[in-house]
């Protein structure tokens, strides 16, 4: 398991160093993105060097891994991923796959009025953008609708509020920019 273990902090290493030539930065100013990313005061150039270089045994064999908590602030001060550092080895943590959409996951468990309610709200194009919370309300509706729930009457009276609120709230004209127009002119 150690060999496998030197074999994943040697990518990491050489992903950091490689970054880190790229950059044309020196271990110091490495050393500070880390601190600025959050790395406590002991992330010194040192570290990055015994990081980079797994501060070999006489024998070659790596005496200094890439820690978990290192991986991370890696990624963060690089601004990049951990996936990205992992390379290769990225698939063993199932880092190579992008992870589960929740609002897809309830899509796949819609029913009729929440599959209407999508298609009306899809009809007005920025609309999830323009009001996400109003539309995740009208989904949750919909949703409850369908489950066929005692409160029947009332989530539909609530269902068609919240969608009346939608589209109002898309056809209002834009705020006035400036709301000091009636103040009169400077003497």
């Amino acid at each position: 398991m150690s060999d496998r273990i030197t074999v994943i902090s040697d990518a990491i290493a050489a992903a950091i160093r490689d970054y880190r030539k790229r950059q044309g930065m020196t271990r110091e100013e490495l050393a500070v993105e880390l601190w600025d990313a959050g790395a406590p005061q002991a992330m010194s150039a040192a570290v990055v060097g015994y990081i980079e270089t797994g501060r070999r045994d006489k024998d070659g064999a790596r005496r200094r891994e890439v820690t978990v908590d290192e991986l991370a602030l890696f990624a963060r001060a690089m601004k990049t991923t951990v996936a990205e550092l992992l390379g290769e080895h990225a698939s063993m943590l199932g880092l190579d796959q992008a992870p589960p959409c929740p609002s897809c996951e309830r899509r796949k468990h819609s029913g009729p009025v929440q599959d209407q309610v999508r298609a009306d709200v899809e009809l007005f194009d920025e609309l999830e953008d323009f009001e996400p919370t109003l539309v995740e309300v009208a989904y949750a509706l919909a949703r409850e609708i369908d489950t066929g729930s005692e409160k029947l009457p009332s989530l539909t009276r609530e269902l068609r509020h919240t969608l009346h609120e939608l589209t109002s709230s898309r056809q209002r004209p834009p705020a006035e920019e400036d709301d000091l127009d009636d103040a009169g002119d400077p003497d």
